[in-house]
């Protein structure tokens, strides 16, 4: 009975890693189009090396009395050098093959479409001056009129009474690369 206690606790602590990397393959699989080819197949394969190793650890640490018991210490010493082998080089692989799938497929980042703007700044909207209000002035102005909130101070285009601004901040200057 105390065999069994040992076997179904080595089991049930290792159940966690096992679900989770059958949940990884699962959702490998089913992910379809969200995922790029050669990620998934990443993905997968890493995957599917972690979970073979996880249930071939489950099975050496469930059969490690038995083992003991039959073979003596020195039996043990060479099954458990050879277990431990293939895991030192089995999960190197799985875990390089999954962050391999999170890196493989991505592009370099593009240079900034203006130069000497930081990427992602604000350009205007073609076809006419910007008039600061989504879907053009409202009533009572004519297109291109103030491009100020009514209300807002008009001494300086394009700020409001406290300072803000509805334009984008100025691209931050030139880095000194020689650092």
């Amino acid at each position: 009975m105390a065999m069994l206690g040992y076997r179904l606790t080595q089991v049930l602590g290792h159940l966690p890693i096992l679900l989770t990397l059958l949940t990884v393959l699962v959702l490998g699989v089913t992910a379809g189009r969200r995922l790029p080819g050669r990620s998934r197949s990443f993905l997968l394969a890493g995957a599917a090396v972690l979970l073979l190793l996880e249930l071939f650890t489950t099975a050496w640490v469930a059969a490690l009395p038995e083992l003991i018991r039959s073979g003596g210490i020195r039996q043990y010493q060479t099954w458990s050098l050879a277990v431990s082998v293939v895991g030192w080089i089995g999960y190197p692989v799985g875990l390089g093959l999954v962050v391999a799938a999170v890196f493989v497929g991505r592009r370099a980042a593009s240079p900034s479409p203006v130069p000497g703007q930081p990427r992602g700044t604000w350009t205007p909207p073609g076809g006419g001056t910007p008039t600061g209000y989504p879907g053009g002035p409202p009533a009572g102005y004519a297109a291109g009129q103030a491009t100020d909130h009514p209300g807002h101070a008009t001494e300086h285009p394009g700020r409001d009474a406290w300072g803000g601004s509805d334009q984008p901040p100025d691209a931050p200057p030139p880095v000194d690369r020689a650092d």
